[in-house]
């Protein structure tokens, strides 16, 4: 009769001990989730810059003096006169504009006599924030941005540093001129490479894009009076053999439509020295442009900001819109960006330090396209009709030069 018992004992034990078990089993469990290491999150790996890309305008003869002061003095928009049509060229649309500034910039006020023929330029410090919205280097190496001496170029660049405007190139065109009495022993840096740092667009390797910053050679060839010397022409040859180098000479027969072989043969030089290309100015009309070596040279771009309006050439000018894009290793870009950085931040040692990277010289890849403008009638530079943009096309002889470019 005692069996019932002895049997749901046994079930109280079986029950309590399976119990146990399972309890013991989980302890054991956590114990063992408890003791296996944390593992660490995956960091992905900082994205790689694939290349950069930019686009650029390159514009002629630029300045405020004489009777584009007069004009803008005389207007309600004051200094922003002449700038106040750029926009028609979609400034928006460019990382940077180079141009060629003819005069100094300082406070000496206009000293320009039509009457004694007195060829002594000067542009008025208070255009600079209004120009600094558009251009960001401007090229000194010509025959008017010395016309105030060398105290007014020193004021130049002091002013243009102020408002954020790089610049390049000296109005001293030879060894002769920069040993003057004037000149020798200055500190100031009379070269006539330098190097101008431009804004970039850099593609990433996880499809991203991001702003940089690239170091590119600018080079000026002052050849009114005479040929550059030849220190300027190997100052270009050491400047192309490290970094993608423009050339923007001064330099031509003025008001010829056409280039002449003098300069044919010095600017090809150029080219087989390294140079990207070669855009010039001086003439203050547009000249034919060619492919040479697959490289572009345009042997005059004409007024782009000036205040001669004698006939119908002399308003008109051809801005030359430079798309290139940049290949190298990712690591290499990114010094290239890094030693960017630095050139803004002290010019004086920047090629030096550039040539001590020893960073192999990035390819470059250059389409070009032109812009035709005009300030005729009112001094006031913009995008010009369909009639001028067919006229200096055939000028240029773009469709032939587009041809003979690398491709």
């Amino acid at each position: 009769m005692k069996k019932p018992v002895i049997f749901a004992g046994i079930g109280v034990v079986l029950v309590a001990a399976a119990t146990c078990i399972v309890l013991i089993s989980a302890n054991t469990n956590n114990q063992t989730e408890q003791q296996k290491p944390t593992e660490a999150p995956v960091t992905p790996p900082d994205p790689k810059i694939t290349q950069m890309d930019a686009k650029y305008l390159f514009v002629g003869t630029t300045f405020w003096g004489r009777n584009t002061n007069k004009s803008a003095r005389a207007s309600e928009l004051g200094v922003k006169y002449p700038f106040s049509q750029l926009d028609t060229l979609k400034r928006d649309e460019y990382q940077a504009w180079i141009g060629g500034l003819e005069c100094p910039v300082t406070d000496k006020g206009h000293n320009y006599s039509e009457e004694d023929k007195i060829f002594k330029f000067n542009c008025d410090p208070d255009y600079l924030p209004e120009a600094a919205k558009y251009f960001t280097a401007f090229l000194l190496g010509n025959n008017h941005a010395g016309n105030q001496g060398l105290e007014g170029l020193r004021t130049t660049r002091k002013y243009l540093e102020q408002n954020g405007i790089q610049y390049f190139g000296t109005p001293k065109r030879t060894a002769a001129d920069r040993n003057d009495t004037e000149y020798r022993n200055d500190e100031t840096d009379i070269n006539n490479c330098g190097v101008v740092v431009l804004p970039v667009k850099a593609a990433l390797d996880n499809g991203e894009t991001k702003e940089l910053k690239f170091p590119f050679g600018f080079c000026s060839a002052h050849g009114v009076y005479g040929v550059p010397g030849e220190d300027f022409q190997q100052n270009i040859k050491s400047y192309a053999a490290v970094i993608p180098t423009i050339v923007m000479p001064h330099m031509g027969v003025e008001y010829q439509k056409i280039h002449d072989t003098l300069r044919q043969n010095i600017y090809r030089r150029f080219i087989d020295y390294g140079a990207d290309s070669v855009i010039a100015d001086h003439p203050h009309t547009v000249q034919d442009s060619e492919a040479y070596k697959g490289k572009l040279i345009v042997y005059s771009v004409g007024n782009f900001m000036f205040d001669q309006t004698f006939n119908v050439e002399v308003p008109r000018s051809a801005a030359i819109e430079g798309n290139v894009t940049i290949t190298a290793g990712a690591d290499e870009l990114e010094r290239w960006n890094e030693l960017g950085e630095g050139c803004l931040k002290d010019k004086t040692t920047c090629f030096e330090k550039i040539t001590a990277a020893k960073l192999a010289k990035p390819t470059t890849k250059w389409t070009y396209d032109y812009h035709a403008t005009t300030s005729a009638g009112n001094r006031i530079t913009r995008l010009a009709g369909q009639a001028d943009q067919t006229s200096i096309g055939q000028r240029l002889n773009w469709k032939t030069t587009l041809s003979g470019l690398e491709k």
